[in-house]
């Protein structure tokens, strides 16, 4: 029963709707609606581009034209440096090992003249003393002076005694490491 005294209301409810409905898509469709719709909202949104000379925009593409070609080599040389870094690296990973080679070669060099040197003074220490002053006397100086230095002082003294008194004289003074006489 109070379904039907709510009838007349639903009804009149049901006509206002449609009237209003009615009315709003006349005013739109002839233009007259004062209010924007949202179709009008979402066109006037829409950003136009702005109007640009014709001859702006060929400088414009012309211009990023050049600029791509010069990131494009920039990026070619930039591999290029990538290349030859990476041989440079392995260069000087090689000529590193190289040298490590080379200063385990002359260690050892330096090692068998250092051997061969103290079996030659070993040799002369053995000698009589007269047999080794006849070769120190016929050698280079320098050489003899080493060998001399590297002997114990009685083999010296020895060696020195078996020399002429002049060939003796100057190698004593070399042996003294001092500075030679000013006559």
């Amino acid at each position: 029963m109070k379904i039907f005294k709510l009838a007349p209301v639903l009804v009149l409810l049901a006509f206002l709707k449609l009237l209003f409905t009615g009315a709003y898509f006349y005013a739109a469709k002839t233009g007259r609606l004062s209010w924007p719709s949202a179709l009008a909202l979402a066109e006037t949104k829409k950003e136009t581009p702005p109007a640009c000379p014709e001859d702006v925009f060929r400088a414009l593409r012309t211009e990023k034209e050049r600029l791509a070609a010069k990131e494009e080599e920039i990026n070619r040389r930039e591999k290029n440096l990538n290349l030859l870094e990476e041989q440079v690296k392995k260069r000087l990973a090689s000529l590193t090992n190289l040298e490590e080679e080379i200063d385990k070669k002359l260690a050892e060099l330096r090692t068998i003249k250092s051997q061969r040197f103290k079996l030659l003074v070993g040799a002369y220490a053995n000698m009589k003393p007269s047999k080794a002053a006849k070769l120190l006397e016929a050698m280079e100086p320098e050489m003899a002076i080493k060998i001399l230095s590297a002997l114990k002082t009685e083999q010296v003294a020895r060696i020195l005694s078996a020399m002429p008194p002049e060939k003796a004289a100057s190698l004593a003074e070399s042996l003294s490491g001092l500075p030679p006489r000013e006559m």
